[in-house]
């Protein structure tokens, strides 16, 4: 059943990272899912218009934040949000950020998310990658 709500752990994923997201180097592909979480809690806001993909890096947070700035994501067509990358503590240890996108390409709009979590068993940071499609649908209003 929570498979059918969440369109199961492979719902959505991709088989490369898009073309214009700048790949870190020495990132690997990750079969992980997304998080039950964030799965439902992407795919209810909006409706299954999301894919994703996984990676993991030898590299810390701070190091693959850092690779996602502002500038690279500009120059690669995304605009950053204000803040950039929002880390999940104010000190420098911190073991976790999310970084937010946007685009617009005529009537289309999508988001970029990439969220990053550092797994200290592994020593290892893992990396996922969403894009969500955030064109509006238009509304064809018939007149009588």
């Amino acid at each position: 059943m929570v498979d059918t709500l969440t369109g199961g752990e492979k719902a959505g994923t991709v088989d490369s990272l898009w073309s214009d997201v700048p790949p870190i180097q020495g990132a690997s592909r990750s079969d992980m899912a997304l998080p039950l979480g964030a799965r439902l809690a992407i795919r209810a806001a909006m409706q299954g218009k999301v894919s994703f993909i996984a990676f993991t890096t030898s590299k810390s947070p701070q190091e693959v934040q850092s690779f996602y700035s502002n500038d690279r994501m500009k120059s690669a067509g995304w605009n950053p949000n204000e803040k950039g990358c929002v880390t999940d503590t104010e000190s420098k240890q911190n073991q976790g950020a999310i970084c937010v996108y946007d685009r617009k390409d005529g009537d289309k709009r999508e988001g970029s998310f990439i969220v990053l979590a550092q797994d200290l068993k592994k020593k290892e940071t893992d990396i996922f990658y969403a894009r969500i499609d955030l064109t509006e649908d238009k509304i064809k209003e018939s007149k009588p």
